[in-house]
């Protein structure tokens, strides 16, 4: 259960805002409460301050403790929240004032209630009694008058302060404040958290979907990439290229071995029927017949060798032998090779090769690549076309441009041209021969120079392939 994305944002969410209150409750008790603690201590202090006054005025108006002087401090409300013990200048006690049973209670109460917990569990009526505990605190005040000793005042009352009702009622309202806002908070987190897992797990989920069904070979299956978060999207995006691509390399490899088991049977087939019909005495063995049979032959070993050269460039098996040669030198000699057969072919080869471009790079591959491109161009140029062949040098690289204006392909396949076996029409191709795999060998001879290979085509209007090399490979 707890494995689930569900689950665990809401754990998460949640988590975070019981984390947030607890946070907040202790930094709350730690400054405003402190704060509070040295507020009311300062008050009374203030509190005890106006007590000593009050009884210093009182003896000033009779200049003596008498009656009427110790009447009014008995009846002051100033002295209802202390013990107060006056002792004259003789240091006999005159005037003692305790609290009583109650006070003392209700002091314990309010201070439980503001967690200072019970401040005096034992108490009496006499002071000295008082004093016995841990946190009452009595201080002693000497009165004078004139430089002169009227006696002295103890004050003493319940530590570390008196609290009154209000002072509770506030700190209690705090406390509950803190417990709604963690009441709300737990609320609103598992409703987010529920929301959240909605948003995030219902496009994963549609997703995993998807991936499965492609596992399963339903390779024509899309997700919606209609999502606002961005990496969902993204994701939706990378799915569906997914599909696309392994259902162009499964249309691929579909072609690759129709076109492969073509390819062995039409040269097999002509072996079958000329080796058949010499044994069975219907063909002698004549020169004619066993050249057919040897050229058959040789198709097959060419055949396996490019198939074995792919190979080898899957492996990352090609060395290059680079070294710095007359690259138009070598165009020129690759030209004047294939002159013949564009002749026979009635297509006019031009070229328009620059004099004594030099690069570095391995010779035979660089010639295999001019080789495939001619080659290529006379496949697909018909008779009566043109083809050209140009060299040039552009700084820091060459281009050799081979443009025909043969049967071109469609805009649509120009991106799978490299792609290997990959044929535009298979019908026409195989009538022009080759298996598709010379562009596929071409672009990765190029690109293991560093240098790149485009091409620009339309349909029965021609091709044009430019090829762009370094000078030295890097």
């Amino acid at each position: 259960m707890f494995n689930k994305l569900k689950s665990r944002l809401i754990l998460l969410i949640m988590g975070g805002a019981i984390f947030a209150i607890a946070l907040v409750s202790i930094i709350t008790n730690v400054t405003l409460f402190n704060q509070f603690d040295i507020y009311m201590a300062t008050k009374q202090d203030k509190k005890i301050d106006a007590v000593v006054d009050m009884i210093y005025e009182a003896y000033i108006t009779d200049g003596y403790w008498s009656n009427k002087v110790l009447q009014y401090i008995s009846l002051s409300p100033l002295t209802s929240d202390f013990d107060i013990v006056i002792k004259d200048s003789k240091d006999s006690i005159i005037f003692e004032d305790v609290l009583d049973d109650t006070m003392v209670s209700h002091h314990n109460r309010m201070m439980q209630r503001m967690g200072h917990g019970m401040m005096r569990k034992n108490y009496s009526n006499s002071m000295d009694e008082l004093a016995k505990n841990e946190d009452y605190v009595k201080t002693s005040y000497t009165l004078n008058v004139d430089n002169n000793k009227i006696g002295t005042v103890d004050i003493g009352y319940v530590g570390p302060f008196y609290v009154s009702e209000s002072d509770v009622i506030f700190t209690e309202g705090i406390n509950r404040s803190i417990f709604y806002a963690a009441l709300i908070s737990i609320l609103a987190s598992i409703i987010l958290g529920l929301y959240s897992s909605k948003v995030f797990s219902k496009p994963i989920l549609k997703i995993t979907k998807v991936a499965n069904d492609i596992r399963d070979g339903k390779l024509d299956t899309k997700v919606d990439e209609n999502n606002n978060i961005i990496e969902l999207r993204e994701l939706s995006k990378s799915i569906n290229h997914l599909s696309k691509s392994l259902g162009e390399q499964e249309l691929l490899r579909k072609r690759l071995t129709s076109d492969i088991s073509h390819e062995l049977r039409t040269p097999l087939t002509v072996l079958q029927s000329h080796i058949e019909a010499i044994i069975d005495g219907v063909w002698e063995p004549t020169e004619e017949r066993l050249n057919v049979c040897k050229n058959e032959v040789v198709r097959l070993i060419k055949l396996v060798e490019e198939l074995k050269y792919l190979t080898d460039i899957d492996n990352r098996k090609i060395i290059l032998e680079n070294k710095s040669y007359n690259l138009s030198r070598e165009i020129i000699e690759v030209v004047e090779g294939f002159k013949s057969q564009f002749i026979e072919k009635e297509i006019t080869l031009n070229s328009n090769i620059m004099e004594d471009v030099f690069l570095v790079g391995d010779r035979d591959k660089i010639r295999q690549v001019i080789i495939n491109l001619l080659s290529n161009a006379l496949k697909f140029t018909n008779t009566g076309g043109r083809v050209e062949v140009k060299l040039e040098d552009n700084g820091n690289e060459v281009v050799i441009t081979v443009n025909d204006n043969g049967i071109g392909v469609d805009k649509k396949d120009i991106p799978y041209l490299f792609e290997r076996l990959y044929r535009s029409d298979i019908s026409r191709n195989r009538k022009t021969g080759g298996m598709g795999i010379g562009l596929t060998i071409t672009k990765s001879l190029i690109e293991e120079h560093g240098g790149r290979i485009e091409v620009e085509s339309e349909k029965d209007r021609g091709t044009k392939v430019i090829v762009k090399l370094p000078k030295k490979v890097k």
